[in-house]
């Protein structure tokens, strides 16, 4: 990583992250990975927790009728599941005031409560409920599986809901934490990843399932602290990414802002709106300004860096930001099959969110995987436009078609026009897909269709262009498209092969470098130029910075161009010199002509 010149004196917001040209200390190191520890500890008692809430404490909560929850301040509730509770006055929103003889306290943890609860013997347990107004109402709950239940249960079964929150639960703390762990091993030196990999462990340590963990101990704190520090770190790296620089410069007061803010957060002080607006808000608009950034390097690794990382940080953040408005939703008094898929879904897409984000910022940092972003993001954008226009055209022509069989043949054939809006909006989908797919490369992968194209371009150049010319411009269309850290094309001689183009290696180095005979075996790929007349020569691209393979449709769209490429190499030498003696004849009569208007000129 590249990092710029120490701070100018007198200037105490400089445009590189603070020691960044130092890189980070062995201390600091050895704090990242004990901090890795602890949150990986935390995560499996997170775990623990959810495993024993959801086959030990709600099972004996739900035995006497009543499940605890959380309210808006993050204090511990109850809803009344049973016919005999609600009779008994007790409402949604009350308090657990006493268990037995143990009275508690309006802060008292859930974890108490279910303790206490279970560590009544007998069929009976005393409690005690305190109402928003302060009353009281004592009942004696019976430990009764028959008795009437208040609402519908959740139809979902505990196995599987706990199945699919495991797994994205699950998945969400590989990407944090192993995201982390990776960082530490392949950039240990780096500042910005210092940064985004503290600001990982922070989310892992406060989301699902040590979130719900922290609530029912009584330490609703420690979520609040934890986001607003990992928030805090978070925009400080984004502003700061990929090389510790501030760019745009004035990105470097998120060193003062970026705190403030996150003490907001963390108190919590501002109304919903505006937390969602700075919490979600502020990334985006960061990541938006890493388009000046974009815009000013050169094509190369860096730029691919700040696609994935906006890619992965993105989606993340529209994930999460969706999961939070879907929290807000009130849905307490939905039915319990809406509710309790509601619920999981918000759970769902808050684990999906956090683990998007650290993937795409590790394959930047890593440079793994940096030149196949444009093929996803064109893919994406296809296939969501092509999904969400077909669900819209079959819903609009189903209406219609079912208004029409309805008025045609009568209401009782409805389903025909759901079958007619079906078959519509397949017919429109085969013709439109190959556009928006065609569309989507040429916005977001243009080199992609540059290379379809490459065929047709050679038959134009071989009429125009010397071999070497013809070699050349062959070469930097694969090299845009496939991106190799060097390539060659070679011509086919009687004593082996001459060389006619290169990029990426110096001229004495070429033939050593990017033979055809050893370039295979470093990993590269050769492309022998062969057509109905024989082998011509050979393309050899060298692999790639980041060790990965090229994508197979490039390389096949590449193998089409082969037999193109060498009729093109054969028959643009003697075009090129037919195109020549053309223009020296040109020359001569343009000279002669000269000469007769010169001597016309003299007098007699």
């Amino acid at each position: 990583m590249e990092l710029a010149e120490e701070t100018p004196r007198g200037r105490w917001l400089g445009e590189v992250l603070p020691g960044a040209p130092l890189g980070v200390p062995r201390l600091v190191r050895f704090v990242w990975l004990a901090l890795l520890v602890i949150v990986a500890v935390v995560q499996l008692a997170g775990l623990t927790y959810v495993l024993f809430d959801a086959y030990r404490i709600d099972p004996a909560l739900h035995k006497v009728g009543i499940a605890i929850e959380f309210d808006d301040a993050s204090l511990t509730v109850v809803r009344p599941l049973r016919a005999d509770i609600v009779a008994a006055g007790v409402s949604a929103g009350d308090r657990i005031a006493a268990v037995g003889k143990r009275r508690f306290a309006a802060d008292a943890s859930a974890f108490s409560m279910a303790r206490a609860i279970m560590a009544v013997p007998g069929d009976t347990v005393p409690i005690v409920f305190r109402k928003p107004d302060g009353r009281e109402v004592s009942i004696r709950a019976s430990r009764s599986s028959r008795a009437p239940l208040a609402a519908a249960p959740v139809p979902i079964p505990v196995n599987v809901r706990l199945g699919v929150r495991l797994f994205f639960t699950l998945l969400c703390s590989l990407a944090l934490i192993g995201s982390s762990l990776v960082l530490l091993h392949r950039r240990p030196r780096d500042p910005v990843a210092l940064l985004l990999g503290l600001g990982f462990l922070g989310i892992a340590a406060s989301v699902d399932p040590p979130l719900l963990m922290w609530m029912s101990i009584g330490a609703g704190w420690v979520i609040d602290a934890m986001t607003g520090l990992w928030w805090t770190i978070l925009v400080i790296a984004l502003a700061a990414f990929p090389d510790g620089r501030f760019t745009p410069r004035w990105l470097r007061w998120s060193l003062v802002v970026a705190p403030l803010l996150g003490l907001l957060l963390a108190f919590d002080p501002l109304m919903e709106v505006f937390s969602i607006l700075i919490g979600v808000g502020v990334p985006l608009a960061l990541l938006a300004a890493q388009v000046v950034r974009y815009r000013r390097l050169e094509p190369g690794h860096k730029r691919q860096q700040i696609k994935w990382a906006a890619l992965g940080f993105s989606a993340g953040f529209l994930l999460v930001g969706i999961a939070v408005v879907m929290s807000l939703q009130p849905y307490d008094d939905w039915p319990a099959g809406p509710r309790g898929a509601w619920m999981l879904g918000t759970i769902c897409l808050f684990n999906l969110g956090f683990a998007m984000m650290p993937l795409g910022l590790l394959i930047s940092l890593i440079r793994y995987r940096l030149w196949d972003v444009d093929q996803i993001i064109s893919r994406s954008v296809a296939y969501t436009l092509l999904t969400g226009g077909v669900g819209l055209v079959w819903a609009l022509l189903s209406d219609i078609a079912k208004q029409l069989v309805a008025t045609l043949l009568g209401p009782d054939h409805a389903l025909l026009g759901l079958g007619l809006g079906a078959i519509i909006a397949v017919g429109v989908f085969v013709p439109t897909q190959q556009l928006v797919l065609q569309w989507s490369k040429k916005r977001f992968d243009p080199s992609s269709i540059a290379l379809e194209r490459l065929p047709d371009r050679l038959r134009i150049w071989r009429e125009r262009c010397g071999e070497g010319e013809v070699a050349m411009r062959a070469l930097d269309v694969a090299m845009r498209a496939l991106h190799p850290a060097a390539g060659a094309v070679f011509k086919r001689t009687a004593t082996g092969h001459a060389l006619l183009a290169s990029r990426g290696v110096a001229p004495d180095d070429d033939a050593a470098a990017l033979a055809p005979e050893s370039a295979g075996s470093r990993g590269g790929h050769v492309l022998a130029l062969e057509d109905e007349d024989g082998l011509a020569g050979w393309m050899v691209l060298a692999s790639r910075d980041d060790g990965t393979r090229f994508a197979r449709s490039q390389l096949a769209a590449l193998n089409q161009t082969s037999g193109a490429l060498a009729t093109a190499l054969r028959v643009a030498t003697p075009g090129h010199r037919r195109e020549a003696a053309v223009l020296s004849v040109l020359d001569e009569v343009q000279q002669r002509l000269a000469q007769l208007e010169q001597n016309s000129a003299r007098p007699a």
